[in-house]
């Protein structure tokens, strides 16, 4: 899948740095640096990726760009399956 550009909106940039403690660069940067990527329904996404710290974003693409739904630090599962994927 190919990804140009990621749209975060506002309120979700707001709400996953202050609930979940994870900046809009930090998204950007897993998404653009090979994440472990799995489909999980109704056309979206969920991305594992480590950029110091696991985080796990969940999105939806249309016309080539990823629309943030949340990110969040990755549970053990997550790290699990990403650790097992790489």
């Amino acid at each position: 899948m190919k990804i140009r550009g990621i749209l975060i909106e506002d309120r979700v940039k707001e709400k996953v740095l202050y609930k979940h403690n994870v900046h809009a660069f930090e998204i950007r940067e897993i998404l653009f640096n090979n994440p472990h990527v799995l489909k999980v329904g109704d056309g979206r996404y969920m991305a594992i990726g480590k950029n110091g710290k696991f985080l796990t974003i969940v999105f939806e693409v249309r016309d080539f760009m990823a629309f943030i739904i949340t990110a969040y630090p990755s549970s053990d599962t997550q790290r699990k399956l990403y650790k097992s994927k790489r």
